[in-house]
């Protein structure tokens, strides 16, 4: 177990070089607290942040600028439930780069359905299509414009606990409920990023469980009279005993510098709340019959039927 204070005095003591990062989900919750972090600890951090509303974010633009002055923050609006959408923003980052590399890619956009399948225009799940299609899709449009050594992607779901997955209802169409989607989409995300490691061996590809943390998710998702539950009953009272998203956001942080994940010999590392790299014996079973291969089929079809 890394301790939260192991990990403070750690971020402390780093003297980090100027960074170029992009930043999806990243306007609240753990997202926003590691891009604080990030800019906290980096000299001169050039933040790219995807978000639906730049002038929503504005305060927090200003925030970023106060914590530091020597800092970029360049914001692209956009929807990201939406594939096409995910494809038009990547392709305005490539030009905005205009040939920079990407030190760090962080993906942590999510909802949670409490009432069955929602589905978008493109015919996917909206909380699937944020935590699982739009994250395997911005990192693969983006992973040609990482620093090839060295650079990271880090995906805050649910490493560590990846569970059955349905091998002949792989978009859970049939068999789509919280706990099956959980499971489900934390393993073909695990054995998405294994797939993309193989390819880019000096890439460090990240997979978290970060815990509970009082990012006030549950009364986000949640709707009518369960939403005012979660939002003035539940969330409190988890408040109290759970981890703040500024703990789990230097947490992230540190696991973007450790030199340990850079390169995973052909495969993501799968990382705990407690900073711990684990394989359970789920992942480890798909690993060793080679599921990833099927995965990625899939992936490679819900592009092409969502391309714009």
């Amino acid at each position: 177990m890394v301790t939260l204070s192991e990990v403070r005095a750690t971020n402390s003591k780093l003297s980090q070089p100027p960074m170029t990062a992009v930043f999806v989900g990243a306007t609240s919750g753990i997202g926003l607290a590691t891009l604080r972090a990030f800019s906290t600890h980096v000299a001169k951090p050039h933040a790219i942040i995807i978000g639906r509303s730049r002038s929503t974010f504005e305060p927090e633009l200003e925030n970023l600028r106060k914590i530091n002055p020597e800092g970029n923050y360049t914001y692209f609006e956009a929807d990201v439930s939406l594939m096409r959408n995910i494809d038009a923003v990547c392709s305005a980052i490539t030009k905005y780069l205009n040939g920079g590399k990407i030190d760090l890619l962080f993906t942590s956009q999510g909802s949670l359905s409490f009432s069955g399948r929602h589905d978008t225009v493109e015919g996917l799940d909206l909380s699937v299509a944020l935590r699982y299609y739009g994250r395997v899709r911005f990192t693969q449009l983006l992973l040609p414009h990482m620093n090839p050594k060295g650079g990271r992607a880090i995906t805050v779901l649910a490493g560590t606990q990846e569970g059955k997955i349905f091998e002949d209802d792989l978009d859970l169409k049939q068999n789509y409920g919280l706990a099956n989607a959980a499971g489900h989409f934390a393993s073909l995300l695990s054995l998405s990023y294994d797939s993309l490691a193989a390819q880019h061996p000096g890439v460090g590809f990240v997979h978290v469980f970060p815990g509970l943390a009082s990012t006030g998710l549950l009364g986000r998702s949640a709707e009518g009279a369960l939403g005012v539950l979660m939002r003035w009953v539940v969330q409190p009272v988890l408040g109290l005993f759970i981890a703040k998203p500024e703990d789990v956001g230097e947490r992230m942080w540190w696991l973007a510098t450790q030199e340990g994940f850079v390169g995973g010999e052909g495969v993501a590392w799968t990382v705990d709340e407690k900073g711990e790299v684990g394989v359970n014996a789920v992942l480890k079973g798909y690993r060793e019959r080679g599921l990833a291969g099927r995965v990625v089929e899939h992936n490679e079809m819900v592009s092409e039927s969502t391309r714009a």
